[in-house]
């Protein structure tokens, strides 16, 4: 293995592999949404300050009107968006603030978003799952208490670190005190779910100072943890500065998932902790989600698409802007068509690389096809300790788990792996590796 983190397989396939489509059909696709769950996810892409390893959709700004004349474009993506789909017989049963950074927005902003949520797709504030991200610098008292008072399931905070070197490393332009303050307040309002992300592989860590960043983030009780690999991904600003040490990268990762294991946290993927077991075991692969903003994507059965994708912040901001003047949001997206062997590859890798792991019997009745014929590298895989076979379920080991961006990527079709390269080849760069 020449290097373990190779992709971190988040969704499949990745937006790279999408293609350019003028205009957007959605009659054509023969969608069955008829009594589907479904997730709405609001993208706010506005942020404080760019992080320096920061490869997603996100504009650094602050300027009110811009934010405004986005939340009013997102409205009119709505409201085209219900003349067009058939959302009566939908249940939306969960919606998300990503970002950037959602908690840019005023009140008054995300009472717009809330009451669009609620009255067009009959979310229901005291039964489904509300989730929103946030970052240090935007969490204050006043905008928690109001979103505990509309009754938010999840609170993810950026946090990647309590050491103040290692945050200027990131390029991450908050304190560690800061971050400290921003806990007490989130802690106060006392959310059902808090979880808080942290990074390890920065140059300078050390298991020392990685184990005091986590014994940190436990003194707030949070119900879930995340840690992230760090990543030098093209059109960051910390892309080529410094080296990597994979190796000792690697090693962080043993000490940290010992540590939390060792104080009563599960672990459910390589990234994922959570203290409260799961008391089942569902599979993943076939979420439907509507996604409303500029840098979401919209997942409708074998039909996913979204706004045509780029991390390069110039162009981020050209992205906005064109967004901002939308007025037929089917126009200009980019989508990818998943075939019966693109959803095969999708829900092996979303399941696989999951704590609850395949389940041969649910794979044939799904696809008509035994899954080791399908994918016979899984018993190489079995051979060298990475997974097990146990009755009629396939999950990784704790070897493996450690392993899953090495992994994941192996299930990726030739036809996706060479649209990925020719994104990044058309735009002379020197890696795919997302």
């Amino acid at each position: 293995m020449n290097n373990i983190y190779n992709q971190y397989m988040y969704s499949y396939p990745h937006k790279t592999a999408y293609e350019y489509t003028k205009r957007l059909d959605l009659s054509e696709y023969n969608l069955n949404l008829k009594k589907q769950r479904m997730g709405l996810y609001y993208h706010i892409p506005f942020c404080d300050s760019k992080c320096g390893y920061c490869n997603l959709f996100s504009v650094p700004s602050k300027n009110e009107d811009k934010i405004e004349q986005y939340i009013q474009a997102i409205l009119r993506h709505s409201q085209q968006l219900k003349q067009t789909l058939d959302l009566s017989e939908i249940h939306f049963d969960s919606l998300i603030f990503g970002g950037g950074t959602p908690l840019i927005l005023s009140i008054k902003q995300l009472d717009k978003l809330f009451e669009l949520g609620v009255k067009n797709y009959g979310i229901r504030l005291k039964e489904d799952f509300i989730g929103i991200e946030t970052s240090p610098n935007q969490t204050t008292a006043e905008k928690l208490a109001y979103l505990k008072q509309r009754e938010v399931n999840r609170i993810s905070i950026g946090v990647q670190s309590f050491v103040q070197k290692e945050l200027n490393i990131l390029e991450r332009y908050h304190s560690a005190l800061v971050a400290e303050k921003s806990l007490y307040f989130i802690k106060n309002e006392d959310f059902p779910i808090l979880n808080i992300d942290l990074i390890y592989g920065i140059p300078g860590q050390t298991i020392k100072t990685l184990l005091y960043s986590a014994e940190k983030a436990l003194q707030y009780e949070p119900q879930e943890i995340f840690v992230y690999p760090l990543y030098q991904q093209p059109n960051t600003r910390i892309y080529g500065k410094f080296h990597i040490d994979r190796k000792l990268q690697y090693k962080l990762y043993k000490e940290i998932t010992s540590y939390l294991k060792t104080n009563g946290y599960h672990q459910i993927s390589m990234r994922r902790f959570v203290k409260q077991k799961p008391d089942y075991k569902k599979s993943c692969g076939f979420e439907n989600m509507i996604a409303l903003g500029c840098g979401g994507r919209t997942y409708l059965d074998h039909l996913h698409y979204c706004e045509p994708y780029t991390a390069n912040p110039n162009l981020c901001l050209k992205s906005l802007d064109s967004y901002i003047k939308k007025e037929d949001f089917l126009k200009d997206l980019s989508k990818y068509e998943l075939s019966k062997d693109e959803m095969k590859r999708r829900y092996v890798i979303k399941n696989l690389l999951h704590y609850s792991g395949i389940d041969e019997s649910e794979y044939e009745e799904l696809f008509g096809t035994h899954l080791i014929k399908d994918y016979p590298i899984i018993l190489e895989f079995c051979k060298k300790g990475w997974a097990v076979q146990e009755d009629n379920l396939i999950h990784l080991t704790q070897e493996g788990m450690g392993l899953s961006d090495y992994i994941g990527p192996m299930f990726m079709s030739s036809e996706v792996i060479e649209k990925m390269e020719t994104y990044y080849h058309d735009r002379k760069c020197k890696t795919y590796l997302l």
